[in-house]
């Protein structure tokens, strides 16, 4: 049996298959080496994972992850799995090439992610030829859910938001500064509780404010990453990811404006890296 993961920042799904057919699929917390240790990595798989499955029966696991950028960070993820999953080859690669993978095969093109964090890269159709860096929700992460929390938060406590949108979030959430400094500077995954607030701002995308502010934070996206990739108006473009799929009106809009071709937008990317494994 065969295992096929796809981890973000905020989750994890695993695809269980047998001779190439998926037989179910597992949810686990998000395992970005950035946020977690050995020990934590190790403590996740013991509660969520492995209960669900026989670990003996897998042969093989290709784990697809945000953050497995370092050698380090992939052989952390690497030896927690041996722990449970002694007999199989165990691969990790980083979640860019797990997009690229997913939404071009073996085609040529520019895979971009926008999920809780971003992530881009030029695919040849066979390896990422180059990507930009995205640095995370402190220095980047532009177009991603935790830039957008990030920068609604902000307007948030500057008193910068419409009265509408600013009543609205008051009956919902019943926030004091500190409760959100705590949750910026002393509490685990700042990142994750940043992105939380696309549940808040999506069903008000359609709102002038809201859909302005969308659309900066995909205008950034375009000029810090796709637009740093030579012959990108002449490529196809294509998006994985929640933040990709929810506002997809919006990116849209913004990459036509911007003349980028678009090929494909979809939420997840597992089902494509099901063929591809299948298939190649």
């Amino acid at each position: 049996m065969v295992l096929i993961a796809d981890s973000g920042s905020t989750k994890t799904t695993w695809a269980l298959l047998e001779k190439g057919e998926l037989k179910r699929t597992i949810q686990t917390p998000g395992l970005n080496p950035y946020f977690h240790t050995s020990e934590t990595i190790e403590a996740t798989l013991r509660a969520d994972l492995v209960p669900e499955l026989s670990c003996d029966f897998i042969r093989e696991i290709h784990f697809y992850g945000a953050g497995c950028s370092t050698e380090n960070n992939n052989n952390m993820l690497k030896e927690s799995m041996k722990i449970f999953f002694r007999k199989a080859d165990i691969f990790i690669y980083h979640d860019i090439l797990g997009a690229a993978r997913a939404l071009f095969g073996r085609k040529t093109g520019i895979a971009c992610i926008l999920g809780t964090g971003c992530n881009s890269c030029y695919y040849d159709g066979y390896q990422v030829e180059s990507k930009v860096s995205s640095l995370g929700y402190l220095f980047g992460d532009e177009g991603a859910g935790s830039n957008l929390g990030k920068v609604f938060m902000e307007k948030y406590l500057k008193n910068k938001l419409p009265d509408d949108i600013r009543n609205e979030f008051n009956s919902i959430y019943k926030f004091t500064l500190e409760d959100i400094l705590n949750s910026i500077y002393n509490r685990p995954f700042p990142n994750r509780w940043l992105a939380s607030f696309s549940e808040f701002i999506a069903p008000r995308q359609n709102h002038p404010f809201i859909f302005d502010l969308v659309k900066r934070s995909f205008d950034a996206f375009i000029d810090e990453q796709v637009s740093q990739y030579e012959n990108y108006r002449k490529l196809p473009v294509s998006f994985v990811g929640s933040i990709a799929f929810i506002y997809k009106d919006i990116l849209l809009e913004t990459l036509r404006g911007a003349g980028i071709r678009v090929e494909t937008i979809i939420r997840s990317p597992l089902e494509g890296l099901i063929t591809y494994h299948r298939d190649y």
